[in-house]
């Protein structure tokens, strides 16, 4: 019976079969992750220029004492940008950019965190 089975080990349709099994799973993992598209994954790109302006925008408002009106007032001037920023109050803002249509990540400094949400009117605190 083990000569059976280690001859079958050998054949090639259990080789072709077993590279089949592999090869469904290996496609249904890569389907499923660009169906579920996880952000840090897909947009770590933007994650890092978020942080960098972040970064700049924390600088700005030490320096000046107060958050900056635009991205361009801490030098990030490239028009293709695909990160936004919003000043949402006198000491609070946002930076977020698009995930899917309608969808955004957003980082609050009010939170200090990245989180799946719009940077919509709701979140804005204004103050005179």
């Amino acid at each position: 019976m083990w000569a059976l089975v280690g001859d079958m080990r050998k054949s090639a349709h259990f080789r072709l079969g077993r590279l089949v099994l592999f090869g469904a799973m290996f496609g249904a993992f890569v389907i499923a992750l660009l169906v579920w598209q996880p952000v840090w994954l897909f947009h770590w790109t933007d994650f890092k220029t978020g942080d960098e302006a972040i970064s700049r925008i924390e600088s700005y408002r030490k320096s000046h004492g107060h958050l900056p009106k635009t991205l361009e007032d801490v030098g990030l001037l490239d028009p293709n940008l695909s990160i936004f920023y919003q000043a949402t109050g006198n000491d609070q803002y946002c930076v977020w950019f698009e995930t899917r249509m309608g969808e955004s990540e957003t980082y609050y400094s009010r939170t200090k965190k990245w989180e799946p949400i719009n940077c919509g009117m709701d979140s804005f605190v204004f103050h005179d």
